[in-house]
């Protein structure tokens, strides 16, 4: 049986060799990192669309987790960050017609404490989705772990949602979900209810595979995992939907527009598609 320790191995050598076949002038060290952020863009991914989002946002993520072959991170910001003076040209979970975006958005809880970042936000009119990007994070094993102060200080509307419900599951079966990081997307799902209240919200979860992934276990658990937990928090004012890069892709690829975009999605395919 493939360990997922083997897995995950197997995934950052594939982004290390996709950073070197886009990149073939920067140099990595032996943990895949590279010496400046801006070693990890694409060519036609520029600062001045994303770097004072990230400096704002909690953490310093320009100067270390960013600069890493694998960071989710760089991921999203490669992929979104050519949208963002041209918001209206972004079409994703059925919404058009975007006027704005924001890399690392604070989606505060209501409860305090260091609140929930999502790694870009978009708005249009009333909608607004919130992406959570993921490239390796979720090849380690998860327990869902709450404060006290979710179950005790949260008593508006969100209480009687189903995120609220699968938050007090877990609370008592933590490790019912092996892969996918659901702590982490109820929290974001509880800052987005408080943040947005008289939106619609919607949350997707977009990851990075590999080639040949529908051929490993662990990648078809960590899907059956996202298909289980969709199901458990349906019916919530903020909406749940998932998909890996592959299939975001593909279906920008098949609007067959604009020129940009498609010059955009080859780029993308070298990066972090490498086989």
């Amino acid at each position: 049986m493939t360990q997922a320790s083997d897995v995950r191995t197997d995934a950052l050598a594939a982004l290390r060799r996709g950073l070197s076949a886009s990149r073939p002038d920067v140099v990595m060290d032996d943990k895949g990192y590279v010496p400046d952020f801006r070693d990890n863009l694409l060519p036609d991914v520029v600062p001045s669309d994303f770097e004072a989002d990230l400096r704002q946002g909690s953490g310093d993520e320009l100067g270390g987790k960013f600069r890493a072959a694998h960071s989710s991170s760089a991921l999203a910001v490669n992929v979104f960050a050519p949208f963002r003076h041209r918001p209206e040209e972004l079409q994703i979970c059925g919404t058009t017609d975007f006027d704005s975006m924001r890399f690392e958005r604070k989606c505060p809880t209501g409860l305090g404490g260091t609140p929930p970042n999502l790694d870009v936000v978009f708005e249009a009119g009333n909608a607004v989705i919130a992406v959570e990007s993921k490239c390796t994070e979720y090849l380690s094993l998860h327990r869902a772990a709450f404060s006290s102060s979710y179950r005790d200080r949260i008593s508006d509307a969100r209480a009687g949602s189903p995120w609220f419900k699968e938050m007090l599951r877990l609370t008592e079966a933590p490790e019912a979900y092996r892969w996918l990081d659901a702590a982490q997307l109820i929290k974001h799902a509880l800052g987005l209810a408080h943040t947005f209240p008289d939106r619609k919200v919607t949350l997707l979860y977009v990851f990075w595979q590999p080639q040949g992934a529908e051929l490993c276990p662990v990648y078809a658990q960590h899907q059956a995992e996202c298909r289980s937990f969709s199901k458990a928090i349906a019916g919530g004012a903020v909406m749940f939907e998932f998909m890996d890069y592959r299939a975001l892709w593909d279906s920008w690829r098949a609007l067959k527009r604009p020129d940009w975009l498609i010059r955009h999605l080859d780029r993308l395919t070298i990066r972090y598609c490498a086989a």
